[in-house]
């Protein structure tokens, strides 16, 4: 009677999912039922069937993908490796076109800061293009070429034969003899009178007295010069404090100055008893019939605003 109801109660807990000592581990499908008996463990679990049908249709409806995917390549004629080479190729090209933008952007942060340094070159051009083209500067430095009235004497002693036989006179000589000389001067232009309002208005022509004889008329330019008249002084030739200029300067066109004056420097003289072609004595020397002197002789220059020569070096 007791071993019944041992047996019973085995029976029992098994079916509730309770676990009992045995001594073998086997599967035993029961319809809806699994039954594992795993190392002198009896487990029950109970499997739903609309579960195992649910996975079933899942995995069915993946085959069938997978089967429509097939037949649609199939059917279009495509080669799924060409594809995949494609894509390949394309990968490629985009890692390329990423490279290039990084050469890029790293170009344009070097532009970015050339085009910095370049700001800065044309801020100081436009500073030195202000300064060059000021009309209201009084004082400018300006270079040109100036042509005097009077060369530089260079007295030299020749022998010539005299009327005896096998005599010589010394000759007194001028080997830079002639009217005109140019010099390279430089110098300063301060502004007397500023005419530049005249010169930029339209001058109509006029008749002169009664009769039909007309002034040409003067168009100003398309842009507003800078005329003014002043007074210059410089310095010229290589020793420039004994080689003076001075004379009024007239301005035109902005950066050109037409220049006549005088030009006061020192030269080597004759004595004031002798002239060229003169005999001296025997014993004589050219010192001892020259002498320095300061001379006072005309010019006349043409000369050109420093400002705008350093503005034209830029």
């Amino acid at each position: 009677m007791i071993r019944r109801i041992s047996i019973c109660l085995a029976l029992l807990f098994a079916i509730c999912g309770v676990a009992v000592q045995a001594q073998d581990t086997i599967r035993v499908p029961v319809h809806d039922t699994i039954t594992v008996v795993r190392h002198d463990t009896v487990t029950v679990r109970v499997v739903d069937s609309n579960t195992i049908k649910i996975l079933q249709d899942k995995l069915q409806l993946a085959e069938e993908k997978d089967q429509f995917y097939k037949s649609i390549l199939s059917s279009s004629g495509v080669d799924k490796n060409k594809l995949e080479a494609d894509r390949d190729h394309y990968r490629h090209i985009v890692d390329s076109l990423q490279g290039q933008v990084r050469q890029c952007e790293l170009d344009n942060v070097r532009k970015e800061e050339a085009n910095k340094y370049l700001a800065q070159r044309a801020k100081d051009a436009e500073g030195k293009v202000a300064e060059a083209t000021n009309k209201k500067k009084k004082v400018r430095a300006i270079q040109g070429i100036a042509m005097r009235f009077y060369r530089t004497p260079n007295w030299e002693v020749r022998l010539q034969p005299a009327t005896e036989t096998g005599t010589y006179n010394k000759v007194l000589r001028n080997r830079n003899a002639g009217n005109i000389e140019f010099d390279f001067v430089t110098g300063a232009s301060v502004m007397l009178w500023d005419l530049t309002k005249f010169f930029n208005k339209d001058h109509e022509s006029r008749q002169i007295g009664e009769t039909n004889i007309k002034t040409p008329e003067l168009r100003k330019f398309d842009q507003d010069f800078a005329y003014d008249i002043g007074i210059y002084v410089g310095f010229g030739g290589s020793n420039l404090f004994k080689n003076f200029y001075v004379g009024p300067s007239f301005r035109f066109v902005d950066f050109f100055y037409l220049t006549v004056g005088f030009n006061v420097a020192e030269y080597t003289v004759l004595h004031t008893d002798l002239e060229e072609g003169d005999v001296i004595g025997a014993s004589q020397t050219i010192d001892d019939v020259t002498a320095k002197a300061w001379l006072m002789k005309p010019f006349v220059a043409l000369s050109i605003d420093l400002d705008f020569l350093s503005y034209i070096k830029k």
